[in-house]
């Protein structure tokens, strides 16, 4: 009789523990997936980026719709969507990505404190970092992309940084 509570306790263990592992198993899963989503939809977002004129982005991705290039909140913004992914319970505009280039109101700045941006930073090639507005003058634009969610194991976040180039003002 000992011998077979003893054997009911072990068992009894071992199906927790292959419960518990089945479970953070889902979950690790599940957390993989929502991360691909944000990593593709990050990837996608630069890969759009890329089909533009270099000249539209700074309008294209910035938050003032009266300077979209196709009219009056023409233009994306820096907000965006990723199908699969729900905005943060704390998340103000909805949406689960954004855009931060580096604006200071409505200009684009150099002398913006930004490490992970990689500012302050000569943007149009003179060797100064002033604090001019170089919307039509960049030949530089650094990216960060943002993709925050509501995911199932909590509130999750992934940035990817890159630096845009006018290859046609690059002498």
């Amino acid at each position: 009789m000992v011998e077979l509570m003893i054997a009911i306790v072990i068992l009894t263990l071992c199906s927790g523990m292959l419960a518990s592992t089945l479970s953070a198993t889902s979950v690790h899963r599940a957390t993989n997936y929502e991360r691909g989503l944000a990593v593709e939809a990050a990837r996608g977002v630069v890969e759009d980026m890329h089909n533009f004129p270099y000249a539209s982005l700074f309008s294209r991705y910035n938050n003032n719709p009266l300077d979209d290039p196709g009219g009056l909140s023409t233009a994306s913004g820096k907000h965006f969507a990723v199908e699969g992914l729900e905005p943060a319970a704390d998340d103000l505009d909805g949406f689960v990505g954004e855009i931060f280039i580096p604006i200071m109101g409505d200009a684009l700045r150099e002398d913006l404190e930004d490490a992970e941006l990689g500012m302050p930073r000569d943007l149009n090639g003179d060797m100064v970092v002033d604090g001019l507005d170089h919307q039509f003058d960049s030949v530089v634009l650094p990216v960060l992309i943002e993709i925050k969610w509501q995911g199932r194991g909590g509130v999750r976040s992934f940035r990817m940084t890159t630096m845009l180039a006018d290859c046609q003002k690059v002498n």
